[in-house]
């Protein structure tokens, strides 16, 4: 509610208070003066109570009033001297939007201009783009080839370096076998002894039991005799790690059991680890 309301509030009491006093005054006539008189000053002093309480309630609401007024001005004032600073703002604006609307006219003008280059430029570029195009799709290519290249310079250097140690320990375990046979005065001739695996022969390790001993997938079919001694050779991922040497101990049909010989270990052997005979004569003519 706001003050004007309970303005009308208070005077709608006053006005009800002053006519119930009326009525009082009206039927005070038809009884006794006196008692009409005491009943008169008891209710002028009542009344008088009421106006001083309705007087400070009125005193409260103009000062209450006069307080939203001066708060409604402070607003006022506050706000024009906004506008008036938005006024300047605008202003300030409209002068800024003169100034860019020449600069963009200026702007069009170089754009046409520019735009007329710009034609002729671009049968250039498409050109170049069509060149540069070519140019990386080839290159693309050469990366490609490069990179494969790489890879199998790299792979072939690993088992390069990898057969040129097991050749040179090889080798030297030939020349000394070579020595030991020449102090006996035997021939250095292996087939006389233990003989040579068979050319090309090549299978898998099946099992790896305890105390060096493994099973492996070839045996007397494949020519495997006791005392042959096949390489074990790892293929991961394209690549070939030699694990070492194993010796023919028992041979059945189709399998066979070797043990793990220490001196030639590069390695763990595993399953499915591949067994072939890798000719140390053939590598050192090579």
């Amino acid at each position: 509610m706001n003050l004007i309301g309970k303005m009308f509030i208070v005077l709608i009491f006053i006005m009800s208070i002053m006519f119930m006093g009326f009525s009082v005054v009206i039927y005070a006539t038809h009884t006794d003066w006196k008692k009409r008189s005491e009943d008169l000053s008891a209710l002028l002093k009542e009344s008088e109570t009421q106006k001083k309480q309705l007087s400070d309630a009125r005193d409260d609401m103009v000062r209450e009033f006069n307080e939203e007024l001066s708060k409604r001005r402070a607003v006022i004032a506050n706000l024009e001297t906004k506008v008036e600073e938005i006024s300047k703002e605008n202003k300030q604006y409209k002068e800024e939007l003169v100034q860019l609307n020449d600069v963009k006219e200026q702007g069009i003008a170089s754009v046409k201009l520019s735009h007329e280059s710009m034609q002729s430029l671009r049968a250039e570029v498409d050109g170049l783009r069509k060149d540069l195009r070519k140019a990386q799709e080839d290159w693309a290519k050469l990366n490609t080839e490069l990179v494969a290249k790489t890879d199998e310079a790299h792979d072939l250097a690993l088992q390069l370096t990898t057969y040129r140690s097991v050749g040179e320990k090889l080798l030297q375990d030939y020349r000394d076998a070579i020595d030991v046979l020449k102090k006996h005065g035997l021939k250095p001739i292996p087939d006389l002894y233990t003989g040579i695996p068979p050319k090309g022969i090549q299978g898998v390790v099946t099992e790896v039991r305890p105390k060096g001993w493994v099973e492996i997938s070839i045996g007397e079919d494949s020519g495997l005799i006791r005392g042959h001694e096949l390489d074990v050779v790892r293929n991961l991922d394209g690549r070939s790690s030699y694990i070492g040497k194993i010796k023919i101990e028992r041979t059945e049909s189709d399998r066979a059991a070797a043990t793990i010989m220490p001196e030639f270990r590069r390695g763990t052997v595993q399953r499915g680890d591949n067994v072939e005979f890798i000719n140390t004569a053939e590598l050192t003519a090579r």
